[in-house]
């Protein structure tokens, strides 16, 4: 089954979307959100701090429209898994190993007390994060 790019990066927006709002991330903190997932996202080879990637735009409009639309966190990870098992092909190691840089970093900057986020811990184990365990 073909998927264009556009897809790919709708999905890792619900997938960081359920991981904020699992996180409890509240709407005045999305800029801080939107600023910590650009910091992986955004091309490091062109050298303009202004420019925002395809992958940085969709993962974003995602996010919105999942806000705006009060979509709960399960099921805005239940596409994501969907969607992964669907596609496993297109997801590389280097694409694994961002979105799990990037959802362990939402963790930890929006920490809950002393629980551990439900859909990082699935996540790990459904990109078969063996290789990754130091995250």
């Amino acid at each position: 089954m073909k998927t264009d790019n556009r897809d790919i990066y709708e999905q890792i927006g619900h997938l960081f979307y359920a991981i904020a709002a699992d996180q409890h991330v509240k709407p005045i903190e999305i800029g801080e959100l939107k600023l910590l997932i650009n910091k992986d996202w955004l091309p490091r080879n062109l050298g303009l701090d202004h420019m925002v990637s395809d992958a940085a735009h969709f993962i974003f409009l995602t996010l919105d429209v999942l806000q705006n639309s009060s979509i709960s966190s399960k099921e805005a990870y239940s596409s994501f898994v969907k969607f992964y098992t669907l596609h496993k092909e297109v997801f590389t190691n280097e694409l694994k190993q961002l979105i799990l840089n990037t959802t362990s970093e939402i963790t930890r900057v929006f920490a809950e007390k002393n629980s551990e986020n439900k859909y990082l811990t699935e996540l790990k184990s459904l990109l078969q994060t063996r290789a990754y365990s130091n995250i």
